[in-house]
C-alpha cells in the first residue's frame, strides 16, 4: 500500500462490481460534461470565422475590393468593413469598375483579372397576383474565380443580360427553369435559366444576374470587385489600397494576419469581466450540483465497503490509506465519466450539424473543437468526482473498526454552528438580491442567488432534522421514512440540497422569463380587433385594389375605411401647403401618449363594429344622432369637439379654420382618434379618402396563406416598393411554453434522480431496520411504502426549499429586466412587472414528489429481508 496502484486497482474492481451505482455516478458527472462540451463545440461551429468563410466570400479569388470613396482608410487586417475615412474629398464618388480594373492591373500586371460583384439590392418579381421580393446578386458564377460562392441546384448560370437564376424558395411554382420572369416596376423580361442557392443561407431569396444586368444612373456604393492577382495580396498591398479609399479582404492576410492591428473599436473590458464572473459562477454551481448529487452515491460505497475498509485498517492501514481507497474510487469514476461525457458531447455536436441543416435550414461552419476547453471541462468532471468523494473519504478515515466488523453503524456528529452560519449567508443573499441590483448591476442578483443557495446548503442537515419533527402525525410507513431520513442526515441532506439548488435556479429563470413575456404582452399594441384585417392600398389605386382583393377573398364583405387626413397622413401632391389635415380635441385623461394607426374615420355602425370588434349600442346611437365619437376620452363638458383644419407651410403649422361639432366620448381605444358620421364629415370641409379595406372578424378571418397572397396583390399595384400593405391582427402570439416545459422537465428530472438516489442509499443502509420490521410481523408492502415515503420526503423538501430560495432572485432579476418609468411618453408606461409562473412551480412542487414516490414504489421489491435463515 505504499503506492497508489493498489488503491486504483481496488477502486476499479469496486466500480465493476457495483455496476448500478457506477453507472449512476457516471451519468451525474458525465452528463454536465457532455452538455458543456457540446455547447463549447457548437458555439464556434455555428459562427463562421473569417478564415472559414473565405470560400464563400472570395470563391477562388485572391481578394475582394470595396471602394465607396476616395478618402484615406485605416483598416483592420481582418475586417475591411471597419475601415473609416480621413479627410475625404469634398465631392467624393464611389469607384467605378473601370477605375478599379486600371488600378489592379497597374499593381499586379496585365494578367490580373477583376470580376464585379454586387449584392443586397432589393428586387421585385412580378407574380400572377402582384410582386414577390428578392435580394439581387450581380455576379458571373461561370467564372472559375467565383467557384463555391453559390450552388447551382438546377439548370445553368445566367450567360446574358436578359437571363436570371432564382433560389428554389423564391421560384416556387411560378418560375420553373425556362419560364419568363417580369422583374422590377418596369416589368423587364428575364428568362429563368437556373435555380441557385446561397450555401450558407438556404432560405435566402436570391435573384442572380450578370453584372450590369440591372444598371443604375450612377456608380453604386454597394459595388465590390473580386480580384485574381496572380500572387498573394499582402498586408502592404492592403495599405496602399487604403490610401485611396479602397477596402480589401485578402485571402493571404486572413490566412496569415500581420502582428499589428489597427482596430477602430475600444475593447469592452468591463463586459469581458462580467462574462468571466458569470461563467465562473455557473461553473461553480455546476460543480456544487455534481458534488451534492454524487457525494451521497459515494456514501453508498462506504456503507458496502465498511467491512473491507475495516479489514484494511486491521491489516495495518492508516487513515490516509482509507481516504485513498475512497478518493481513488472518485478519481476512477470521475475520469471515466469525464471521458465518456466529452465523447458524447462531441458526438452530439457532430450530429447536430446535419439535423440543423435538414430541420431548421441552418448551415453551420466546419466542425471546430476547442481542445483546450474540452480538456478543461474533462478536468472539471474528474475534479468533481474527487470533490464528491472527499467528504465520504474523510468519514472513511474516521471509521470505527470494531463497529464496522460487528455490523454496527456509526453516525457523524452534527455541526452546531453550520445552521447559524448558513442562515446568515442566506440572509446576506436576500439583501444582495433586493438591494444590490443598483450598485452592483447584474452581479447583485447573481451573487445573492449564489449566497442563498450556499446558505441553505450549509443549513441543509438542520432543515432536514427540523422537517422530521412532523413525523409523529403521519401514518406508520411515512413516519418511519421521515424519521429515518432525518436521523441519517449524512445521506439525505446532500440530496435535498442538490434538489434545492437545481430547483432554485430553475425557479429564478422561470420567473424572469415569465416576467419578460408579460412585459412584452403589456407593451403590445393591437392595431385591429383580434382576427380582423386591414388592406391599405396605394392611395391613387384604391378602386383597382378593391377589385383584386375581392377576387382573392370571394364572398367576403369588404368595409371601405374612409379617413379624414390627419397630421401624419401621406400628402399625395408633394406640397404640404395643398394637403390640409384634420385634428379633433378630446378630453383624454392624464395626457398619456397614444398611438394612432388611422386618422379620423368617417362611417357609421358598420365601421364602428370593424374598429371595436363588436356591436356597441351607445356608439351606434351616437352616430345615428349625428355625433362624433371620440375614442379613449371622456365626454366633453359642453358636448362638442373642435375639428381643427390646418396645413404645414414654411416649416410651421397654419390653422385654416375650426369647426365645432357635437361629440361624445367613449373609453374604448381602437387607436383611432374619432369616428365621424358622414353627415358631419361634409361640414369639416376636407374630403375623406379611402385608405383601406377592412375585413371584419365576424365575416371572415384571414389565414396566413391568404395574407401572403394579399401582400402580393397590394405590391402589384404600387408604383414604388413598399407602398401599401396588409395587416392581420393575430394578437401577441409569442409563447414561452417550450421553455417552461423544458424547465419543468429539467427540474423534475433532477428532483426525481435525487430522490431515487436517496431511496437507493436508504435501501442499502436500512437492511437491519427492514429485517427488524420483518421479525415483528410487518406486511410485505411495508418496505415499498417506506421507500415511497423516503423518496417523497426528500423530493418534496428539496423542491419546496428550492422554490422558496428561487423566488427572491427571480423577482430581483425581473425588476431591472421589465421596469419602464412612468410618464416617459411611452404609449404603454408601466413599472416593474413580476409574473410568477404558478403552473410550473406547482408542477415541480406537487407533481414531481408524487412521481418520485411512484417511481420508488415501482423500483422497490416488496419482500422484506431476513437477517438469518432458519434451519429446517
Amino acid at each position: 500500500m505504499r503506492g497508489y496502484l493498489p488503491v486504483l486497482r481496488m477502486a476499479r474492481r469496486d466500480a465493476l462490481r457495483a455496476k448500478g451505482r457506477t453507472a449512476l455516478v457516471t451519468c451525474m458527472i458525465g452528463l454536465p460534461v457532455a452538455v458543456i462540451v457540446a455547447v463549447a463545440v457548437l458555439v464556434p461551429t455555428m459562427e463562421w470565422s473569417q478564415r472559414e468563410a473565405l470560400p464563400y466570400e472570395l470563391g477562388a479569388a485572391d481578394a475582394r475590393l470595396t471602394g465607396t470613396g476616395h478618402g484615406a482608410l485605416r483598416q483592420d487586417p481582418l475586417e475591411p468593413a471597419l475601415g473609416y475615412s480621413y479627410a475625404p474629398p469634398a465631392k467624393d464618388t464611389p469607384w467605378t469598375t473601370e477605375e478599379i480594373t486600371e488600378r489592379v492591373k497597374a499593381v499586379y500586371g496585365p494578367g490580373a483579372r477583376v470580376q464585379p460583384y454586387a449584392q443586397g439590392r432589393a428586387l421585385e418579381l412580378r407574380t400572377p397576383r402582384g410582386y414577390r421580393e428578392a435580394q439581387l446578386t450581380e455576379l458571373d458564377i461561370r467564372d472559375p474565380m467565383t467557384r463555391g460562392m453559390y450552388d447551382l441546384v438546377e439548370g445553368r448560370a445566367p450567360a446574358a443580360a436578359d437571363e436570371i437564376a432564382l433560389s428554389p424558395s423564391l421560384a416556387g411554382r411560378e418560375f420553373p427553369v425556362g419560364a419568363t420572369a417580369r422583374v422590377g416596376r418596369d416589368g423587364a423580361a428575364r428568362r429563368v435559366v437556373g435555380h441557385v442557392r446561397d450555401p450558407r443561407d438556404l432560405d435566402r431569396p436570391v435573384a442572380l444576374a450578370l453584372p450590369g444586368a440591372f444598371p443604375g444612373a450612377a456608380p453604386r456604393a454597394d459595388q465590390e470587385w473580386l480580384v485574381s492577382a496572380g500572387r498573394p495580396v499582402t498586408w502592404a498591398d492592403v495599405g496602399e489600397f487604403n490610401k485611396t479609399g479602397i477596402g480589401v479582404l485578402s485571402r493571404e492576410v486572413v490566412r496569415h494576419p500581420p502582428q499589428v492591428s489597427a482596430a477602430t473599436g475600444d475593447s469592452d473590458g468591463a463586459g469581458d469581466g462580467a462574462w468571466l464572473a458569470i461563467t465562473a459562477m455557473v461553473v461553480a454551481m455546476i460543480v456544487l450540483e455534481i458534488v451534492l448529487l454524487a457525494g451521497p452515491a459515494f456514501a453508498v460505497g462506504i456503507r458496502r465497503q465498511r467491512r473491507m475498509l475495516a479489514l484494511v485498517a486491521v491489516a495495518g492501514g492508516g487513515a490516509r490509506h482509507l481516504r485513498a481507497v475512497v478518493l481513488a474510487s472518485g478519481l476512477v469514476i470521475g475520469c471515466a465519466a469525464a471521458l465518456a461525457g466529452a465523447v458524447l458531447g462531441i458526438a452530439a455536436a457532430v450530429a447536430a450539424r446535419p439535423v440543423a441543416k435538414a430541420v431548421e435550414h441552418t448551415v453551420m461552419g466546419p466542425l471546430e473543437v476547442p481542445w483546450t476547453l474540452v480538456a478543461l471541462t474533462m478536468a472539471l468532471g474528474a475534479g468533481s468526482g474527487l470533490l464528491a468523494a472527499y467528504v465520504p473519504a474523510r468519514q472513511a478515515a474516521r471509521l470505527d473498526v470494531v463497529a464496522a466488523l460487528a455490523g454496527r453503524r456509526d453516525r457523524a456528529p452534527a455541526r452546531r454552528g453550520w445552521p447559524i452560519a448558513g442562515g446568515a449567508v442566506a440572509g446576506a443573499g436576500v439583501v444582495l438580491c433586493l438591494a444590490g441590483a443598483g450598485p452592483l448591476h447584474e452581479f447583485g442578483p447573481a451573487l445573492g442567488a449564489v449566497c442563498i443557495i450556499v446558505g441553505l446548503v450549509m443549513a441543509g442537515p438542520w432543515l432536514v432534522g427540523a422537517a422530521g419533527r412532523v413525523a409523529g402525525r403521519l401514518p406508520v410507513p411515512l413516519r418511519l421514512a421521515v424519521r429515518d431520513s432525518a436521523r441519517n442526515r449524512g445521506r439525505s441532506a446532500p440530496v435535498v440540497a442538490a434538489i434545492m439548488a437545481a430547483v432554485a435556479g430553475i425557479t429564478a429563470l422561470a420567473i424572469a422569463d415569465a416576467s419578460d413575456l408579460r412585459q412584452e404582452r403589456v407593451e403590445y399594441l393591437a392595431q385591429m380587433p383580434m382576427g380582423s384585417a386591414l388592406v391599405r392600398p396605394p392611395l391613387d389605386r384604391a378602386d383597382a385594389v378593391r377589385g383584386a382583393v375581392a377576387r382573392e377573398l370571394p364572398g367576403v364583405p369588404l368595409v371601405d375605411v374612409r379617413v379624414l387626413p390627419g397630421e401624419n397622413s401621406v400628402c399625395q401632391g408633394g406640397e404640404t401647403a395643398d394637403c390640409p389635415s384634420v385634428g379633433f380635441s378630446s378630453n383624454g385623461a392624464g395626457g398619456a401618449a397614444r398611438m394612432f394607426y388611422l386618422d379620423g374615420v368617417v362611417g357609421g355602425a358598420r365601421e364602428a363594429r370593424l374598429l371595436l370588434g363588436r356591436d356597441d349600442p351607445a356608439v351606434a346611437r351616437a352616430l345615428a344622432e349625428g355625433k362624433v365619437v371620440l375614442f379613449g376620452s371622456g365626454s366633453p363638458a359642453d358636448g362638442t369637439t373642435t375639428a381643427t383644419v390646418s396645413v404645414w407651410k414654411d416649416d410651421r403649422r397654419h390653422v385654416l379654420r375650426k369647426v365645432r361639432l357635437p361629440a361624445v366620448g367613449v373609453a374604448a381605444d381602437p387607436h383611432v382618434p374619432a369616428l365621424v358620421p358622414p353627415s358631419l364629415a361634409s361640414k369639416v370641409g376636407v374630403p375623406a379618402r379611402v385608405e383601406g379595406f377592412g375585413v371584419d372578424r365576424a365575416d371572415h378571418r384571414v389565414s396566413k396563406a391568404e395574407e401572403g397572397r394579399l401582400r402580393e396583390v397590394v405590391a402589384g399595384f404600387g408604383e414604388r416598393q413598399g407602398e401599401g400593405g396588409v395587416y392581420v391582427e393575430r394578437g401577441f402570439n409569442r409563447s414561452n411554453t417550450g421553455l417552461m416545459v423544458l424547465l419543468a422537465v429539467a427540474g423534475g428530472a433532477l428532483a426525481l434522480g435525487g430522490s431515487l438516489i436517496a431511496t437507493g442509499l436508504s435501501a442499502a443502509d436500512s437492511r437491519p431496520d427492514l429485517a427488524t420490521l420483518a421479525a415483528v410481523g410487518a406486511r410485505p408492502r411495508t418496505r415499498r411504502l417506506l421507500m415511497m415515503g423516503q423518496a417523497g420526503f426528500v423530493a418534496a423538501l428539496g423542491c419546496w426549499l428550492g422554490l422558496a430560495a428561487g423566488i427572491v432572485p427571480g423577482i430581483a432579476v425581473a425588476r431591472p429586466l421589465t421596469e419602464v418609468p412612468q410618464g416617459d411618453g411611452n404609449p404603454t408606461p408601466h413599472g416593474t412587472i413580476v409574473e410568477i409562473p404558478w403552473g410550473v412551480l406547482l408542477l415541480i412542487g406537487v407533481v414531481v414528489p408524487l412521481v418520485a414516490m411512484a417511481a420508488a414504489g415501482l423500483l422497490t421489491r416488496s419482500r422484506l429481508p431476513m437477517s438469518h435463515r432458519l434451519a429446517g
